[in-house]
C-alpha cells in the first residue's frame, strides 16, 4: 500500500486515512526526537494506511509511544484498538467519558449499526476492537504528555461532544481541534481564505458549550488548526468568529423547523442551501452539484444531532 501524506513543519504529517474520499479524514502523526505519536486513527480499515505511513518514513512500530483520541466518533478513534495490537510501546490517551467505551465497544457498535446499519459498518467502518484496560490512560483538563521532550497539553472541549478533547503543541503553536474547529475542506478554500462550518453531529452537540470551548481555545493565541476534516489551516480570530456565527446558523435553521411535520427533511434541505449560500458568498467557484457532492457527507449527521438538540431542549421547558 502507498499512503497519502502531507508533510507538515515542526515534524507533523498529516495522514489521508481514505475514509470515504481522499482529503476528508485526517489522522496526525508527530514526530519529535525519534519518538512519535498519532492523534486520532480514522476507522478500523484506515489502520493499513497509518502502518504504511510508518514503513514510508522510516519509523519503527517500537518508536510510537502515544495513540491520542480528541474523541471516540469512529471516523477519529474506530480504528485505536487495531492499531495499538501493532504498535509494542503504545498506550491509548483519550477523554475519561471516552475511555470504557474503547475497553468494550459494544455499546458503541449498536449504536453506530443502529443509525446507518449493519451493512454500512462492515462496508465503510470494518470492525471495532477492543483495548485492554491497562493500555487505555485518561486525560483530563491540563494534563500533559512528553514526547521526547515536547509537551501535548489536553483541553477539555466540551460542544462537538462532551468527550472530546483538543490538544495544545507549543512547538508548533498548533491545537489538534478534532471536530471542535470546525469541518474545512481544501476544495472550498478561496482567495477569502478557508470556509469553516460546524460538524453538529449526533449525540452531544450543545451550541453554548461550544461557543465557550472556542473562546478558551482562542485564549491560547494560536497559529494553525490541525482539522481532521481536512488538513491544517490558519485559525485566527476571524476563523473563529465564522465558527460561531455557523454555529448559531445551524442553531437558527433546527429553530425554524421545530415543529415542522417532516423536521429531519427540512433541516437537512436548509442545512444544504445554507451551505451553498456561504459557499457562494466565500467566493466557491464549484458548481452547485460538486458543492452538493462534498457537503453530503456532513448533511445527514448534521441534521441528526440538530434535531436531537431540539428534542432535548423540548425537555427542559
Amino acid at each position: 500500500m502507498k499512503p497519502i501524506y502531507h508533510n507538515l513543519e515542526f515534524g507533523i504529517t498529516c495522514i489521508d486515512t481514505q475514509h470515504m474520499r481522499q482529503d476528508f479524514v485526517a489522522a496526525y502523526l508527530i514526530e519529535n526526537n525519534n519518538r512519535a505519536a498519532f492523534i486520532d486513527t480514522g476507522c478500523y480499515l484506515s489502520v493499513p494506511t497509518l502502518l504504511a505511513t510508518l514503513e514510508a518514513k522510516n519509523i519503527s512500530r517500537e518508536s510510537v509511544d502515544y495513540i491520542i483520541l480528541t474523541h471516540i466518533h469512529l471516523d477519529h478513534a474506530g480504528g485505536a484498538g487495531e492499531l495499538l495490537k501493532h504498535l509494542p510501546s503504545a498506550s491509548i490517551h483519550v477523554h475519561e467519558r471516552g475511555a470504557q467505551h474503547l475497553i468494550d465497544p459494544s455499546k458503541l457498535r449498536a449504536g453506530v449499526i443502529g443509525v446507518y446499519g449493519e451493512l454500512f459498518f462492515k462496508q465503510f467502518l470494518g470492525d471495532l476492537i477492543p483495548a485492554p484496560k491497562d493500555k487505555v490512560i485518561i486525560k483530563q483538563e491540563g494534563d500533559t504528555l512528553d514526547l521526547g521532550g515536547r509537551i501535548l497539553k489536553f483541553i477539555d472541549t466540551p460542544g462537538h461532544a462532551r468527550h472530546h478533547l483538543c490538544i495544545w503543541d507549543e512547538t508548533s503553536q498548533g491545537i489538534f481541534s478534532g471536530d471542535t474547529l470546525g469541518v474545512s475542506y481544501r476544495e472550498f478554500d478561496t482567495d477569502q481564505g478557508c470556509l469553516i462550518f460546524p460538524p453538529t453531529t449526533p449525540i452531544q452537540f450543545d451550541p453554548q458549550a461550544w461557543i465557550a470551548t472556542v473562546h478558551k481555545l482562542m485564549s491560547l493565541n494560536p497559529k494553525v488548526a490541525y482539522l481532521t476534516h481536512f488538513n491544517q489551516i490558519e485559525f485566527n480570530q476571524e476563523s473563529a468568529n465564522m465558527l460561531i456565527q455557523h454555529i448559531n446558523g445551524f442553531v437558527d435553521i433546527a429553530k425554524a423547523h421545530q415543529t415542522d411535520e417532516n423536521r429531519h427533511k427540512a433541516i437537512k434541505e436548509s442545512l444544504l442551501n445554507y451551505l451553498l449560500n456561504i459557499s457562494t458568498k466565500h467566493g466557491v467557484m464549484l458548481n452547485k452539484a460538486q458543492q452538493t457532492k462534498l457537503f453530503k457527507g456532513d448533511l445527514e449527521i448534521c441534521a441528526q444531532g440538530l434535531g436531537i438538540w431540539l428534542d432535548k431542549e423540548a425537555s427542559y421547558q
